[in-house]
């Protein structure tokens, strides 16, 4: 179907380091005019990766004349955030120049936050964006379309925007009175220093009934925490002052340079929902808040406001009695107002009774709809500025503007309404670290928070319409520079728009698996987008939700509970749409896919839809572009994050393969990837991703791959067997070793000593033949060979282990019923153990080394070889240059280890 001269960058070689490094360092800060500062969209790909995979999928392998070194240099000035047009430009005309039928064509079948065709875009392409999401359709719009459509835009922007935020703070300036007095008109237009302060925010915490018996009626505050920030020299808290005569709490601002001087601790307050209440001091259980959550008991309480100083330099902190309280029923009345002329409904909308949550939930504290979310002056703010935005289309379009840039316009407002919505929930929390409000997906979840941050819109620090507003106009501004606008299209990705055989390259990032759903976690922005600008896209909003029915991703709950159900709907849906990219692709063009799904299942059903939608995998590159420091992150292991997996149409001709046939060739496969990429630098788990993805090829080359029984082989028994078999490679002479100890030195080849993920690291001991968890594993016992942490494992080193006596000895549990003579003949201990107890003698007792090694039941030779292993190049972590301590103390055991064993006898 091709020769190689057709072969591409991307199946050839690419700098994954520099790759990776550009993509985590673009999520630091200073990203004026990224995708980012439109509107909020989960697992949105780095733009470094998306360019450098649209770049890599279209420039060809043959003909270049850049060394590896360059090559590493120009993927370095591409990919790099902010840096010099000229690499870009440079790409540019080589994409064009390897396209003699005019700019290529490219289609994203699943284009989410628009990162893959925005690069596309930037690199001279006709792009096609598909995505079913009507909230990720409309971002993708704003993004690719309509600033490119519409030039100019940015200017109309920024003037009609301050029409609409001048109309909408004229109704809201009562319910936000400056803490100076005045009606809080002149604080939002003024600059000089002697203006009226308005509130940033105003601090709140939940409360419930308390339950104890014995007093009479009073609230139980929920307050987790009192701290209001935390700078050097300058610690601020709310000291709780109880009232038991009244049986009422207040608090009071406590300023000082330490904690103790503080007289108390701010930390102290609820835990998971559980409190002591600090008036009677009963216990208030958490299974007890939310019996009365759900039986609409839950109330709130203020707790201070938050205003700038007067000279704008840092925070000043309101206690209650300093500031105004919002009237709740002057709210509600203002909501009808709009409800009635301008026909802004309540936010009746159901939150999910079921999703994927990480992070907790607050539906099982009662909250079933999205007016649950908001507080009545958070609703009546942002109800204020949605109806805002139809009435400012209609000046406009009054005063001659075109419909199409009206509704241009319109969508930019309503992008900037929505990062409001973010910051303006009941789920905020303060950030004491930077005296700011956190967004409401701070996580891709909606968890209850007791103590919640009310952002005040208009003043100028965290949620300020005025600020996204300048944000938004200057990606505007940014994105009319592209070459030319992408045609953005809503639909499934199994029924495209586009003519067979029509695209240069289809490059995505799918679904994966069984993640979260973003069409639940989306619903949050469309119950907004409906009633902003729902009257522009009856066709995308008029639903009362997302949809739901034609997502990739497998749910149980929306499937009766059925996990089996819920998998063969996504493993069907993938089916069809990579059916759909081999019908729209050229013969000979290429298919990335962007994944970051590392279980078996979830690999194996990416497999599975490409295989039989007839593609065969050709490369895989892993690339990490998460920053360290992420949330979900710190202290766990640096994994690839996405890896690139490219594909081709299959040969016609390809036939039916045996597991013989296709066995043979993913040894020629693993043996020639793993010498290729460690001349590369690649190793790791960079390295078994990289290579477990190229022995695809062996399988998927062939149109079906026939047991010796005559039975199909499984993408998973066969990625099982691939990846058994690159730990072999990995692990060398030692493939033949004990389970433990091959587990053991796979995971420290693939981790190193950082905290992984269970359902990871349990993948693997299945593959080395180990038992992870339970009775009898690597994680039971006095002295584990595996730590548990929560959800996660961490390799113990000779140092936390090795001077347990008895370790290394044979194991008489598993030895059952045989005679004590036959035990230490017969049943011999991991080597892994006995490594580490000679280590560790090493280290601390080298006399007792000879006599230790006597005693025990191993081949010493055995022994000196996974002591080699240890101290391998091959061991040490790719993201670092320092050595473990054990790679160390292996290095120099063997230094010395004839001195030590040579003259007992034991070499």
């Amino acid at each position: 179907m091709r020769d190689s001269s057709d072969k591409r960058l991307i199946e050839d070689v690419i700098p994954i380091d520099v790759i990776s490094r550009t993509s985590a360092s673009e999520k630091v800060g200073g990203r004026v005019g990224h995708p980012a500062s439109l509107h909020l969209w989960w697992a949105r790909r780095p733009l470094a990766a998306s360019r450098a995979a649209v770049y890599a999928a279209l420039a060809p392998a043959e003909g270049r004349t850049r060394t590896l070194e360059q090559e590493s240099d120009f993927f370095d000035a591409l990919c790099t955030w902010g840096g010099k047009d000229h690499a870009i430009r440079t790409a540019r005309s080589e994409v064009l120049a390897a396209s003699p039928d005019g700019p290529p064509k490219v289609v994203d079948l699943f284009s989410g936050g628009g990162a893959i065709p925005l690069e596309a875009l930037r690199l001279g392409c006709q792009v096609t964006a598909n995505e079913l999401n009507p909230v990720a359709h409309l971002i993708e719009r704003m993004l690719l379309e309509f600033p490119q459509s519409y030039p100019g835009l940015a200017d109309d922007v920024r003037k009609w925007g301050q029409t609409w935020l001048d109309s909408a703070w004229s109704d809201l300036a009562p319910f936000y009175p400056p803490v100076d007095g005045g009606t809080g008109q002149q604080a939002f237009h003024a600059d000089d220093e002697t203006e009226q302060r308005l509130p940033l925010a105003y601090l709140w915490t939940r409360t419930v009934r308390c339950p104890n018996p014995a007093t009479p009626e009073h609230d139980a505050h929920l307050v987790r925490q009192t701290w209001l920030g935390r700078k050097k020299n300058r610690l601020v808290a709310l000291k709780p002052v109880v009232d038991r005569k009244s049986l009422s709490l207040r608090y009071e601002v406590v300023q000082a340079a330490t904690e103790a001087d503080l007289g108390f601790d701010p930390a102290e307050g609820s835990r998971g929902g559980e409190v002591a209440c600090r008036i009677c001091g009963a216990t208030v259980t958490g299974q007890y808040v939310k019996a009365e959550a759900r039986a609409g008991r839950m109330g709130t309480a203020p707790l201070a406001a938050l205003a700038a100083k007067p000279n704008r330099r840092g925070r000043d902190y309101l206690a209650v009695g300093d500031y105004e309280l919002p009237d709740d029923a002057q709210c509600q009345k203002a909501l009808e107002k709009l409800k009635d002329e301008l026909k802004v409904d309540p936010l009746n909308e159901p939150l999910p009774g079921t999703m994927r949550i990480t992070g907790g939930t607050c539906m099982v504290y009662g909250f079933s709809q999205y007016s649950d979310l908001f507080t009545p002056r958070q609703l009546l703010a942002l109800s204020t500025l949605a109806a805002g935005i139809r009435t400012v289309y209609d000046k406009a379009c009054a005063e001659d503007m075109d419909p199409g840039r009206a509704a241009a316009m319109a969508t930019a407002f309503a992008m900037a309404l929505n990062r409001v919505a973010d910051r303006l929930s009941n789920l905020c929390r303060l950030d004491t670290k930077n005296e700011g409000g956190t967004n409401t997906f701070a996580r891709q979840a909606l968890p209850m928070v007791w103590d919640f941050y009310e952002a005040n819109p208009f003043a100028g620090a965290s949620g300020d319409v005025r600020k996204y507003l300048k944000e938004t106009a200057d990606l505007i501004e940014r994105q009319s520079t592209l070459p030319n606008a992408a045609t953005c299209v809503r639909g499934s990705a199994a029924s495209l728009p586009l003519p067979d055989d029509s695209q240069d390259a289809v490059i995505t990032d799918p679904p994966y698996y069984d993640n979260i759903s973003y069409a639940d976690l989306s619903d949050f922005f469309y119950v907004w987008l409906k009633r902003s600008v729902g009257f522009l896209y009856p066709t995308h909003l008029g639903g009362e939700l997302t949809p739901k029915k034609k997502e990739a991703v497998v749910a149980a709950y929306r499937h009766a509970g059925n996990k089996e159900e819920a998998r063969r709907h996504y493993e069907d849906l993938m089916e069809r749409a990579f059916t759909e990219a081999h019908r729209v692709l050229k013969p000979g063009a290429p298919l990335v896919c962007v994944y970051a799904h590392k279980t078996t299942s979830g690999w194996s059903s990416l497999v599975e839809s490409l295989r039989n939608a007839g593609f065969t995998i050709t490369e895989a590159w892993p690339l990490d572009t998460e920053m360290p420091e992420r949330a979900v992150g710190r202290g766990t292991a640096s994994l690839a994050s996405s890896i690139f997996l490219v594909a081709r149409k299959r040969r016609p001709d390809a036939g039916v393969g045996s597991e013989a046939d296709v066995m043979a060739e993913l040894d020629q496969i693993i043996a020639e990837r793993r010498t290729r990429l460690e001349k590369l630098g690649i190793t790791g788990a960079d390295l078994v991703i990289a290579t477990v993805g190229a022995g695809l090829r062996a399988l998927t080359r062939y149109e079906r791959v026939e047991q010796d029984n005559g039975e199909l082989l499984p993408a998973e028994t066969f990625l099982e067997m691939v990846q058994s078999r690159v730990l072999d490679e990995i692990v060398e002479g030692l493939a033949g070793t004990d389970p433990v100890t091959r587990y053991y030195l796979a995971a420290q080849f693939s981790y190193g000593y950082a905290a992984v993920p269970f359902d990871e690291a349990n993948n693997l001991a299945r593959m080395a033949g180990a038992n992870l968890d339970g009775s009898g594993g690597l994680t039971a016992g006095p002295n584990p060979l595996v730590s548990k942490v929560k959800s996660t494992v961490v390799l113990r080193d000779f140092e936390e282990r090795g001077d347990d006596p008895r370790l290394g000895e044979p194991n008489t549990e598993a030895s059952g019923t045989l005679p004590l003579y036959e035990i230490e003949s017969s049943v011999a201990p991991p080597l892994i153990d006995v490594a580490h107890a000679v280590l560790w003698r090493a280290e601390h007792r080298p006399a007792e080394i000879p006599s230790y090694l006597l005693s025990v039941n191993v081949d010493v030779d055995a022994v000196r070889q996974v002591i080699q292993t240890l101290a391998g190049r091959a061991l040490r972590s790719s993201s670092s240059e320092s050595r473990s301590r054990e790679a160390s103390a292996a290095e120099r055991l063997l230094a010395s280890w004839r001195t030590i064993t040579g003259e007992r006898g034991l070499v």
